[in-house]
């Protein structure tokens, strides 16, 4: 119910409006509009209508405006459509953990740069993947602008920090093997009667294979014959524990070459692994049978068991540490070292474009770089 009231002052004669529109459905209480200056009472009751269609249509921004957390959970509706578990699952750690203590409550309408800008900063002072963690805030409020929420994104504003910082890691200064360590990893993993683990962690040395790629690796995809390997599938975790799904991306889906040596390794363990279930009463002729599988059902190990094994290993042989994904590391620092070409390494490694093997895997040992120098010196030759 609305009331009209015309005054006078030094100025003239207006209009004003009072109103009652309803309540406010989170906190109970009143919403009431007052307003004066308007010069006719025509302007008045306009105005009265288009709040009260505001109020109840739910779009007056003071009382209806989501908050960053609401806005998410309607934005991860949308999300969990077009990615897979393992990345909906990373995505939602990341809004946990870093993103929604300090922004949930806040207003989108209310979200400012200055408070992105200062989160950011922090950011960057703690974590290593500070970008990734901006990024995902960047795509939801962008998904604010595209569902109208709000009219511009308060982070496209934000400056990335730029000035590197060392991050504590209990590892080396850098995460791969040169060639020298990696035949005397291999040599000692080799006499240590450990034949699975021996075959698992060739295998990522000489293919770059991705971890959950080589656990989800089957029989089938092993061709003698043609001497190749068939990535297209991969072991990954999501909210609901390990599944197998598609590999990272479509780039990802390729048959690479084997060497004949890791071909050989790759059918002893097949011998081997046939020997241990066969004592267990089990028959493994069928060709969908994993490489790394438990003993009691076809699945493959657990993702943590190649870390605890490679860290107990590493340490009781005195052997430099590298972490799992390090050994895909070496395998590209090697090809490059070898001359392979990147187009070629690119396509090995199952990379969606050459920017990202140029981004990632530029890691060069001192003997590479070396050969570079003396290359070029003799091409020049002056």
């Amino acid at each position: 119910m609305a009331t009209y009231k015309q005054y006078s002052n030094s100025k003239g004669k207006f209009w004003e409006v009072k109103a009652y529109l309803g309540l406010d459905e989170e906190t109970g209480k009143q919403v009431q509009i007052s307003k004066r200056g308007f010069k006719t009472k025509k302007q008045a009751v306009d105005y009265y209508k288009q709040r009260q269609n505001l109020f109840d249509s739910d779009l007056d921004l003071q009382n209806n405006s989501l908050n960053v957390e609401q806005l998410y959970h309607e934005w991860l509706d949308q999300y969990k459509l077009d990615v897979q578990k393992s990345t909906l699952r990373v995505t939602m750690t990341n809004f946990k953990l870093h993103i929604l203590p300090s922004l949930g409550k806040i207003k989108i309408d209310k979200l400012k740069t200055r408070t992105i800008q200062n989160l950011v900063n922090e950011w960057h002072k703690r974590y290593k993947k500070h970008k990734e963690i901006f990024n995902l805030l960047k795509r939801l409020m962008k998904y604010a602008v595209t569902m109208d929420y709000i009219f511009t994104n308060p982070c496209d504003k934000v400056i990335i920090p730029k000035k590197k910082i060392e991050y504590y890691s209990p590892s080396r200064d850098r995460d791969f093997y040169n060639k020298d360590e990696l035949e005397e990893f291999l040599r000692i993993l080799e006499k240590s009667n450990k034949p699975m683990w021996y075959c698992f962690f060739r295998i990522l040395a000489f293919t770059g294979l991705r971890r959950g790629e080589a656990l989800a690796l089957t029989w089938n995809d092993i061709n003698f014959k043609e001497s190749t390997l068939s990535v297209n599938k991969s072991l990954s975790r999501g909210n609901d524990g390990l599944y197998i799904g598609r590999p990272k991306n479509e780039s990802s889906i390729r048959t690479i070459g084997i060497d004949q040596n890791t071909l050989s390794v790759i059918h002893q363990w097949k011998k081997k692994q046939a020997q241990e279930f066969l004592k267990l009463g089990q028959n493994l002729l069928s060709s969908d049978q994993f490489l790394f599988r438990k003993a009691d059902i076809n699945f493959p190990i657990n993702q943590s068991a190649p870390r605890n094994f490679l860290y107990r290993f590493c340490k009781s042989n005195e052997l430099p540490m590298i972490n799992i994904h390090g050994f895909r590391h070496t395998h590209c620092s090697l090809l490059f070292e070898s001359g392979v070409p990147i187009k070629e390494v690119m396509e090995r490694l199952g990379h969606a474009d050459i920017q990202t093997t140029m981004n990632i895997y530029t890691h060069v040992t001192p003997q590479s770089r070396e050969k570079s120098a003396n290359k070029f010196a003799k091409y020049v030759n002056f």
